[in-house]
């Protein structure tokens, strides 16, 4: 089914939406913390997905499996969306939180790092041909770079886990069931892809 794709970005959207209106404001950003919690999420689910790119591509070079290879390769193009994404919605997130864009905050540096990597690893190897070795390669090393960056990450306005130290036991755990459906419908996009490849 050619429109499947969107269908599963309907509803991914919808339950996602739904999951956030359940989501009580707080007293300093209001509704607006809904927002940067899908913003969040968005960042740990690209990042999930990087990480799982790297690792497939790993599988494949020491496998020679060439399903390991097909999904390293989708992951990994869908993996810098969802992180672009992310990151778009942070610099909405910065103006409501912080009252502007924080250029110099080193995870905002550190995001658009990533993005560029991001977009520079997949116009290189897919301006090159696309070859499933290539991508699983290119995959592998922007994951390592990506773990080298956030390990490298100093503090300065960002929280370190503003989800997991609020005082609200809703907003520790409807943000996971958030994540848990995103890494789900990345899996089931993705898996339509290589579909309608094989079609």
């Amino acid at each position: 089914m050619r429109n499947r794709g969107a269908i599963i970005i309907l509803i991914f959207l919808a339950v996602n939406a739904l999951v956030l209106s359940f989501i009580p404001p707080v007293q300093q950003l209001g509704s607006w913390i809904r927002l940067i919690i899908f913003h969040g999420i968005l960042s740990i689910a690209g990042l999930y997905t990087i990480y799982a790119a790297g690792i497939l591509g790993v599988l494949y070079l020491v496998l020679g499996n060439k399903g390991f290879g097909r999904w390293s390769g989708e992951l990994g193009l869908i993996s810098v969306v969802v992180w672009l994404v992310g990151t778009l919605l942070s610099f909405v997130s910065m103006q409501v939180a912080w009252g502007g864009l924080m250029w110099t905050e080193p995870r905002t540096i550190a995001a658009v790092t990533i993005v560029v990597l991001g977009l520079g690893k997949e116009y290189l190897v897919r301006s090159g041909g696309g070859k499933i070795k290539t991508f699983a390669m290119a995959n592998l090393g922007f994951a390592a770079a990506v773990l080298l960056i956030r390990q490298t990450l100093e503090f300065v306005m960002h929280p370190d886990n503003p989800i997991g130290t609020s005082d609200s036991a809703v907003i520790r755990l409807l943000p996971m069931v958030m994540l848990g459906f995103t890494l789900l419908a990345i899996a089931q996009f993705c898996r339509w892809r290589l579909a309608q490849r094989i079609n």
